[in-house]
Order: C-alpha cells, then structure tokens, then sequence
C-alpha cells in the first residue's frame, strides 16, 4: 500500500457483522498480496472477529453513553434521577407517612370534682416517639396541650365510698409523622480544607436533616441551592394561644449552609467552597446592592435582592478542623403506612408540667403511666415508586414552572415535588372550580396506602399541601384541596381461541396481558379505553375472536363504597368510558377482578 494514500473508512458500520465485513474487504483491497486465506478457520478470520467484538462493544457504550446523557433517552432509573435533580425536581425515594392521632391521659379532678385540675395538665412535648402494631416508629410533630379548651374531657374514675368523681380522661389530638431520630458524627478535626466537601450522612432511607452542628457551636442549614443565602426560620409565637399560629417566620441570612442529594447508594450533604474566613462579617455595601449609578442625572428603582446580602460568591463556608453531629430522621420500615387503631404503643415520652415542684410526685408518676396514643383514621402516604417514565414527566413539569405555579400543569408539578418529609401523594388534577365566581381552583388529589391501593389523602398531608404551594402560586388565585372519588372497576370478557391450545392456556395469557396493561395507575379523570382491551386480547396468543368485552363497577365490602354507571357514562362511538375530572378509576383486585370465558 502506497505511503501517504487517502484511506476512506466507513463510519457507519457499528454492529459485529458490519464491521468484520468492512475488516476483510479492507484487507483485500490494500493488502492483496500480504494476506489470502479468508477462510473461518484462519488466524486471520480470529483477528478479524476479535477487532469486530472490540467495535461492536465501543459502538454499544458509545450509545449508552449518548442516551443516558439525556433525560428523554435515559434508561437507567439512577441516571434518570440525576437528571430531574439538575432540572430542580427533588425526588428522595423515600416514602414518608402522616397522620392524625389521639392522646388520652387521666387527670386528677379539682377539689369540688366538677373538672379536671388545671395544675395537673401537662404538655406531651414534640418528637415524643410511638410504635404501630406493626413495627413502624412515629413521630410527634407538635406540642400537644393538654389543657386546650377544644380538648374531650369525660369522668373516667370515682370514688368508692363518696361516689365522687377523683379522675377524669382527657382526649387530646396531635400530628405524627413516620420515622426516627438518629446521629452521626463526622470527624474533620485533621481534615484539611476542601472546596464543596461532600459528606455521605447515611443509606438511602433518611427522609430529612435534622440538625447540623459543630463542635464550635455553628449550625449549618439546608437550602435548595448553594447559591441561597437567606432562609427562613421558625421561631416560637409567645401569643399561639390567642391567635391561633404556633411558630413566626422570620428571614435569617447564612454563610453556613449545605444541600441536601440522594441516590441509590446513600444520602449526601454537599457545602460550598468559602472558608472560615469568609463568614458572614463581609456584609454587602447596601449601596451596591440598592442603587446603581454610572455618571448619569437620573436614577432607576431597583429592588434590594435578599440573595445578595452576603456580597460572597463562594456558595457558603465548607467546614473543616471540626466534628460535625448530623441528627437526621430515617424511617426504619419500608412499609409506613398503618390502618385504623394501629398505633398503639408508647416508645418514649415526654411531659411537661407547670410548676411541677408543687405537685404530688406519686399523682403525676400514675399520670404519666396512663397516657395512652391511639389513631382513629389511617396514617398513610405514598409508598410505591416512580416509575422511570412518570419520573421523566413530573422532572419535564417541574422544570417549566420556574419556580412559580401559573398554568394547570404548574400546580400539579409543584404538588408532585412537596418534600416528602410533608407527605406525598400519588395523582393530582387541577381544574377551574365551576361554582366560583373568581380565580378558585379546585385540585383534587389521592394516595396510595402499603399494599399499592389508592385511598384517600388525610387532613394534614392536605394541609401541608396548601401551605406548599401557596409560595408559589399568583397573588388572585385561591386553591381549594378536595379529596378524589376512587371507582373500581373489573373487566369482563368472551373470545374464542385456537383449537391447537388449551382453554385454560389461552384463557390465563389473556389474564397476564390485561393485567400488565393496569399495573400503572390511572390519572385522575384518565378514561378507559375498550379499544386497547380489544387489541390486547387480538393479539394474545391463541385468540381467534373477540365476542364481548365489559367494563363493570366494583363498589362496597373490600372496594371503595362510591358506585359508578359505566352504562351511562360510554361515549357515543362505544369506544371509552369517560369520567369525572374528580374521579380516579382503580382495578384494585386484578387476580379476581378480570373474569373471563373462552368458546
């Protein structure tokens, strides 16, 4: 082969058979005199199939690489997750409970025995921690007050001899919270300073950050960007009895903070790269923040920027020559979710009483010994994953908000991304209220409880909500949180098979086809469509015909207690059933609620 001599070389073969082809007709063409036996047992023909094994093999990380480069080409499901984070969408993976519980405790009665002794209620102080029946910790996420007027109070104990009343039972009402309190302690005492030091804290199970503090007393707060230097503090209202609001916000700037990532592996604090020096003494001249002048008559408003009081551009101080203590809260089972009058079991608990030293110290230790918790309603959240194309959509959403909520899909991604240490739920729809007058929305939202059944969100997950996205939303819109009606639903069907198969072959592919077609749940005002039913079951194995193919309602015992007239709500060409924009329809039972006849 003449040196110096323009080669072409085909690119475009990527696959084992085309670049082995492309070897052998390379090797023809300039080394005819060099190499003649092509034959499959050659040296040669190894060497030709090993170069082909090698680019066959680039050629497939290549195009993994490329794919999983972008979110709408990604497969991996961790590699999807990074790419929501970089889009703003914060997923944890981690399913957290809420709920509403009650507190009962017996107090001793006044001298006339008409109520309860003021003295002796007490206060059962927050983060006291309680056990479901079946294992799940909870924990309490306010102080719950005793002596609160709202509070039932009924005669519980009386005296033998008098008949008067010596106890009463005081039923109090609190929020709980799945999950446990637990600390690690990182030691950077020899550690060397280190720009955006990261941190693994714990697994992949942690829900929140409690807590970040050093051995010299500075506490470090988790914000959404490192770039954030104002947060917002909660402080304790010393006038909550009269008006109604426990805690006061107030904004607090901080050069101390950290953000927190997850993934498959763990749990990851991550912090800028100022130093110690660069602490918060370096405050911004007010003046270059507030008004900018360049040598002209006139000036323009301009807004003082709150993100900029700092006057640093180092994303926060990154510790180092410290022990760091992280508590954080992690959830020490994977099923959170608890029915009715499951929780039951006091781990530990804390009473606060007034002027305790003037109390009979035998009254309040058999105080203490009758507190008992109980949940009426269940405690539940969301507790199934996302699937790698659901988690695709809520990231595309979110990340066209912009951190504000203008648009129906705006609501709804805002709702998807709520911190799961508020709760979670699992299907949202925002619709125009039809009854108001004004700019009200109505979202409708529902969740899924352990065994991966829809049921309805509770009180507090709700009320977390509103206060979620009112930060986000416009100044004219009202938001109205009202609870989804869950419809269950079975199919029903006839069809003829293949007389080369068995009956109970054909009749169980058509089982396994429609059921994998209902593993995702539906959407909120999603219809059904009977056509797929049909095209599943025309292209099972075996299917000759299709005879019938019915959608029925599947209400009370086991099923939700809201009846459905699918007869009515068919569309005209007999092709869907179309529902409610404030209704999610549910096979809940898949194993009995397909039925089928094979003729």
């Amino acid at each position: 082969m003449a040196r110096g001599k323009k080669i072409p070389i085909k690119y475009t073969s990527r696959d084992f058979d085309s670049i082995k082809n492309d070897l052998i007709e390379f090797a023809k063409r300039y080394y005819p005199d060099t190499y003649k036996d092509f034959s499959q047992a050659s040296f040669g023909s190894m060497l030709f199939d090993m170069v082909a094994v090698v680019g066959d093999s680039l050629s497939f990380y290549l195009d993994y690489q490329v794919n999983e480069s972008f979110l709408d080409t990604a497969v991996e499901f961790g590699n999807i997750r990074k790419h929501a984070r970089a889009m703003g969408f914060s997923y944890s993976g981690v399913p957290v409970s809420y709920g509403s519980a009650s507190f009962f405790i017996l107090i001793p009665s006044n001298t006339d025995g008409t109520a309860p002794d003021l003295d002796y209620m007490p206060v059962l102080k927050r983060n006291s921690i309680f056990k479901s029946d079946n294992g799940v910790s909870f924990l309490l996420l306010e102080d719950v007050d005793f002596s609160n007027s709202k509070n039932d109070i009924v005669e519980a104990k009386y005296d033998e001899t008098t008949g008067g009343v010596t106890y009463f039972a005081v039923r109090a009402f609190g929020q709980v919270s799945s999950g446990m309190f637990q600390t690690a302690t990182i030691d950077l005492t020899n550690a060397s300073f280190k720009k955006f030091r990261k941190i693994r804290v714990g697994p992949n199970t942690v829900t929140e950050i409690v807590d970040v503090v050093d051995s010299n007393g500075n506490k470090y707060y988790e914000v959404d960007y490192l770039s954030q230097e104002v947060i917002y503090l909660e402080t304790t209202n010393p006038t909550a009895k009269t008006d109604g609001v426990r805690s006061i916000m107030k904004p607090f700037v901080t050069a101390r903070r950290f953000v927190l990532e997850q993934d498959n592996t763990g749990t990851y604090i991550q912090f800028g790269y100022g130093s110690e020096e660069d602490d918060d003494a370096g405050l911004a001249d007010p003046s270059e923040v507030a008004i900018k002048l360049h040598a002209r008559s006139h000036t323009t408003v301009t807004s003082v920027d709150p993100y900029k009081l700092l006057g640093t551009d180092k994303f926060g101080i990154s510790p180092s020559g410290v022990t760091l203590k992280i508590t954080y809260r992690i959830n020490d089972s994977r099923n959170v979710n608890i029915g009715s009058n499951k929780l039951t079991t006091i781990e530990s608990s804390t009473l606060k009483y007034k002027n305790r030293e003037t109390l009979n110290q035998s009254v309040i230790d058999y105080m203490n010994s009758t507190l008992e918790v109980n949940n009426e309603d269940p405690i539940v959240g969301q507790s199934i994953d996302f699937t790698a194309e659901e988690l695709k959509l809520r990231a595309k959403n979110y990340y066209a908000t912009q951190n504000r909520a203008v648009t129906k899909q705006d609501y709804e991604a805002m709702a998807y991304n709520m911190p799961t240490k508020f709760g979670q739920i699992k299907r949202v729809n925002v619709i125009n209220d039809p009854n108001a007058t004004n700019r009200r929305l109505a979202m409708y939202v529902v969740a899924e409880n352990d065994d991966g059944h829809l049921v309805v969100c509770n009180s507090r997950v709700k009320s977390n909500l509103k206060t979620w996205l009112l930060q986000f939303s416009s100044i004219n819109d009202q938001i109205e949180i009202f609870d989804t009606k869950i419809i269950n639903f079975g199919v029903e069907f006839e069809v003829s098979a293949d007389k080369r198969f068995t009956k109970d072959e054909v009749l169980n592919r058509c089982y396994s086809n429609i059921r994998d077609n209902y593993n995702n749940k539906f959407y909120i005002g999603e219809p059904i469509y009977i056509n797929e039913i049909y095209t599943i079951l025309s292209k099972t194995k075996g299917v000759l015909d299709i005879k019938k193919v019915e959608i029925n309602n599947k209400y009370g015992g086991n099923y939700s207690a809201t009846p459905f007239d699918f007869d009515k709500a068919i569309s005209k060409d007999n092709s869907f059933y179309k529902v409610p924009k404030n209704v999610v329809l549910e096979m809940k039972f898949p194993e009995q609620d397909i039925q089928g006849i094979i003729k």
